[in-house]
């Protein structure tokens, strides 16, 4: 018999009535966030935090290892070859180089090596999928998927720049990714994943970062072919991913597959438009601003967000509340409580 939470994300996710609408955390908390909340439930567990929280799912990934970079400690280097530096306050990270950046031919990317995909990087999120699938609907990660691992590992404007003027170097990467993503989501299939998270941040706050139309000639069909990979040997829901505003590619992620929709941030988008454009054929997860409602709001405001969400876009089903991103760090602890306490206080029958 399924689990209470498992009952009441699959009805949401199917736009039926569930007894409250479900909740999620973000993909990772911060370090300093996480270390609040630990000791605002007083506890060193982060699965008590949940449960605390009321959290309906549980997230699965694999695993890649960082390690100091050789030719200077003070900085990261991953798997991939990408190298990472902290920022003068050390609460945050940005890229310092980019090893495919030199590359100028096809072959050059073809020929770099990707991480190897082998099932150790597999076997913790397949014990934890065994312990939690019972009571808990098993996410799987696999966001920046194409767009942001490519310019991750070639940077951001000599991708740009690749997609207008050197359409063999983008498409060699992105093919090289597409097919590395194929091969990593069968871990994910075999192991029982419910949801598989797709997507690349695509949207800034005000517009998309690249254009709908390189959009649709470099991504779109990729993410597709992806989809229908996983839709051939799998009956997992499509979860996309992008921050930011992406209304002019919206009823195309609806074409090509995807069912849950993260995080629509109301900073940028409005959801009450979304749910009434697309609700029946989209699922809506997140929309609780981390820019402005959960940092500056008093929990009370918080609280009110939370029901008028609800209220507007999950009576009748198609709604998950999350944060729209991992809060940061002027974010009150007593407000991220207050998100889930009254998300989960509402009932909806």
């Amino acid at each position: 018999m399924a689990s209470e939470h498992r009952k009441r994300v699959f009805k949401a996710l199917e736009h039926e009535k569930p007894d409250r609408v479900p909740v999620d955390e973000p993909p990772g908390w911060r370090a300093d966030i996480l270390k609040r909340l630990l000791a605002y439930f007083n506890t060193n567990d982060l699965e008590k935090v949940r449960k605390a929280l009321g959290v309906d799912f549980r997230l699965i990934s694999a695993e890649f290892k960082w390690r100091p970079w050789e030719r200077d400690p003070s900085k990261a280097i991953d798997e991939w070859g990408i190298v990472h530096e902290p920022t003068s306050t050390g609460l945050h990270s940005r890229f310092y180089l980019h090893p495919l950046a030199d590359a100028t031919t096809a072959k050059e990317i073809n020929e770099y090596p990707f991480p190897e995909l082998v099932p150790e990087r597999f076997e913790k999120a397949e014990k934890q999928a065994k312990i939690w699938k019972k009571n808990y609907v098993i996410s799987a990660m696999m966001e920046s998927t194409l767009f942001e691992m490519a310019w991750y590992l070639r940077g951001f404007q000599r991708l740009l720049m690749d997609m207008i003027a050197r359409p063999n170097i983008a498409n060699a990467l992105l093919d090289k990714l597409l097919k590395y993503r194929m091969e990593m989501v069968k871990y994910y299939i075999d192991i029982g994943a419910d949801i598989i998270r797709l997507g690349d941040d695509v949207g800034w706050q005000r517009g998309m970062i690249l254009s709908p139309d390189l959009w649709r000639r470099y991504l779109k069909p990729r993410m597709k072919t992806l989809i229908d990979h996983i839709r051939k040997h799998s009956d997992a829901y499509i979860f996309y991913h992008s921050d930011g505003y992406i209304m002019p590619i919206i009823p195309e992620l609806i074409e090509i597959g995807v069912q849950i929709l993260n995080p629509v941030q109301p900073e940028c988008m409005d959801p009450v438009e979304i749910k009434k454009r697309y609700g029946d054929k989209l699922v809506l997860h997140g929309t609780i601003g981390v820019q402005s409602i959960l940092p500056f709001g008093t929990p009370e405001d918080v609280k009110n967000e939370v029901i008028k969400r609800i209220k507007e876009c999950g009576m009748n089903g198609g709604l998950i509340i999350a944060p729209s991103h991992t809060p940061q760090p002027e974010t009150p602890i007593k407000n991220i409580v207050a998100m889930y306490k009254a998300a989960t206080s509402f009932k909806l029958s």
